[in-house]
């Protein structure tokens, strides 16, 4: 039996080395490797010698703009997300970057496992657990959601939830001030806010700069 080829990707040492024992007491699973940043996982991705990616979004480098990298990258690669983070918005984030599957860590190794045999058939696996928190959650809820905005809306977004000033973000993008400025502006209108107060709130509960 051709076994499944697993890459852990995780900034702990004793994560990686829980997640190996956990995979090791199936006979159809082998680690292939390990990575500890969004840069060994890159460089992993792209030589592609095992058949799913564990991945943690937490670790240095990583995040959801690490998800479209990769995907744009392998398309076809399975990407099961496994996190401490467990925001119904962080999840659907993670899907539509391109994850084929989003569990929690304290989900246990039962769950942890029908996901890995889900995702690597093929098939597409949510934590149980936030199933139903995404639907009720986007039929309950009045407040817009982040997919009315732009990409480079979205980017800013993420860096200002992250700490990043204007000036920074000005730069990171060759951008003047002023411009990233009004774009900040253009989303807040977008999304109702009033202030940075609302605008740091509305980016935790949507799962911005938690990575």
């Amino acid at each position: 039996m051709k076994k499944i080829r697993l890459w852990i990707a995780d900034d702990h040492l004793i994560v990686r080395k829980g997640l190996g024992h956990i995979v090791g007491t199936c006979p159809e699973f082998v680690v292939a490797g390990e990575s500890e940043d969004g840069a060994g996982t890159v460089l992993a991705v792209r030589k592609k010698n095992f058949d799913l990616l564990l991945l943690d979004l937490s670790m240095p480098d990583g995040g959801i703009d690490l998800i479209s990298q990769l995907r744009s990258s392998q398309p076809l690669l399975p990407i099961l997300v496994l996190t401490m983070h467990s925001e119904p918005h962080l999840a659907a984030r993670a899907i539509q970057a391109g994850a084929t599957g989003f569990v929690t860590k304290d989900a246990g190794a039962e769950i942890l496992l029908v996901a890995i045999r889900t995702v690597a058939a093929g098939g597409r696996f949510m934590d149980p657990r936030l199933t139903n928190a995404l639907l009720f959650e986007r039929l309950d809820s009045s407040e817009p959601l982040p997919e009315i905005l732009s990409p480079r809306e979205r980017s800013i977004l993420e860096h200002l939830a992250r700490g990043a000033n204007i000036k920074e973000i000005a730069a990171q993008f060759g951008r003047s001030a002023k411009t990233v400025s009004v774009q900040k502006s253009r989303l807040m209108r977008k999304l109702g806010l009033e202030n940075n107060v609302e605008l740091f709130e509305y980016a935790k509960r949507h799962g911005f700069g938690l990575l």
